[in-house]
């Protein structure tokens, strides 16, 4: 199970309350307090997953390393080897790590994103196969995994080119695809709602893509099998249990943050740090107001935990805690300078930057 980011979408494409919402009745807000941290930096922390005995997986997505790491012992592994081309099975390589899952027993999943494959280790990391997927619902990798013999993804196809003769080129939702790692069977278990879009101009081009910060639903799968959808443009979450069966959950409000000149710009500077070429005008659509939340993350427990949208990076990340029933719970609050990148049964562990801007890992004690 990975966290679900909502920035690739977002990057092609005085405050005021969010949307009504029922009144609500929860806990009040928590502050996670850091109780370890590993001595050793990172280029940069993929989705980090909480092992059985207390140890952590992840990925360092700038060194390029498969990483273990225990906070008891402050020791780190490098799990197999890094590589720039697979030659046959390339048994125990990657090129370029990009996400970890957890599936059943001790195994763990490896997302390359370079070689767009899944190898399986064990949660020792010794290295156990390739993780055959059918090639469905576009050239993306597989990122979220129950232990139930599932992996899920977002069918794109539609949006990004490749889908059948006669579907719309602008769907009104896009599929959650689920793939039984079994017998490679498919088949549909939710819908999220579409991105809203704009017109992006590249010199005399023009072209529609999503709107910069504009709502973006996320899903997820917990470790049994039931999948949550967090709607966006609600600011709920719903719920499929293992059966089918569905929960609709609550709208929750929030403040809404204005996109202001600053954010716009920085913005524009990350698209021309990777590659966009500065000669040509070029401007894209953007929505009024931040979404009401940035990233969306699973607890061990089967809590989701939402990132409310900030007006500076700056700012404290402050997360909304939803329960399996759809109910709002409470906030937690993270250390400034954290943004969590995994939630564990009782430790939640979070990256923070250093003075030359390496990435820390941290572990933080959830009340």
């Amino acid at each position: 199970m990975t966290p679900n980011r909502l920035a690739p979408l977002a990057l092609l494409g005085a405050v005021a309350i969010g949307c009504a919402a029922t009144a609500e009745k929860a806990a009040p807000p928590v502050t996670l307090a850091q109780d370890a941290a590993l001595a050793a930096t990172f280029g940069g922390v993929s989705n980090v997953v909480e092992l059985a005995d207390g140890r952590v997986a992840f990925a360092d997505t700038k060194d390029k390393r498969f990483l273990l790491a225990d906070f008891a012992t402050g020791k780190v592994d490098t799990v197999g080897t890094q590589v720039d081309s697979l030659a046959g099975d390339a048994a125990g390589q990657y090129k370029f790590p990009g996400a970890v899952a957890h599936l059943a027993g001790d195994t763990l999943a490896l997302v390359d994103f370079a070689a767009t494959r899944t190898t399986l280790w064990t949660d020792r990391g010794a290295f156990a196969r390739v993780l055959p997927l059918p090639a469905v619902g576009g050239a993306t990798p597989v990122l979220t995994y129950d232990r139930a013999g599932h992996g899920y993804k977002t069918d794109f196809t539609a949006v990004l080119g490749g889908g059948e003769p006669g579907t719309p080129v602008r769907p009104d939702s896009l599929a959650v695809l689920r793939i039984s790692l079994g017998n490679g069977a498919v088949d549909t278990v939710a819908r999220l709602s579409a991105p809203e879009y704009g017109d992006a101009t590249f010199g005399e081009q023009v072209q529609s893509v999503a709107k910069v910060f504009g709502p973006n639903d996320a899903f997820g799968a917990t470790a049994d099998g039931a999948v949550w959808v967090a709607r966006a443009r609600s600011f709920s979450v719903d719920w499929r249990a293992p059966d089918g069966t569905w929960t609709r959950g609550k709208p929750h409000a929030w403040t809404k943050v204005p996109v202001t000149e600053a954010d716009r710009a920085a913005v524009l500077e990350r698209l021309y740090a990777r590659g966009l070429p500065k000669g040509v005008e070029v401007k894209f659509p953007f929505a009024e107001t931040k979404p009401a939340f940035e990233l969306a993350l699973t607890r061990a427990t089967g809590e989701v935990w939402l990132q409310y949208s900030r007006a500076k990076d700056t700012d404290a990340a402050r997360y909304a805690v939803f329960g399996r029933d759809g109910a709002f719970v409470r906030d937690a609050i993270a250390p400034a300078g954290v943004l969590l990148a995994g939630v564990g049964a009782t430790k939640a562990y979070g990256v923070t930057k250093t003075a030359d801007g390496r990435r820390q890992l941290v572990r933080l004690a959830v009340p």
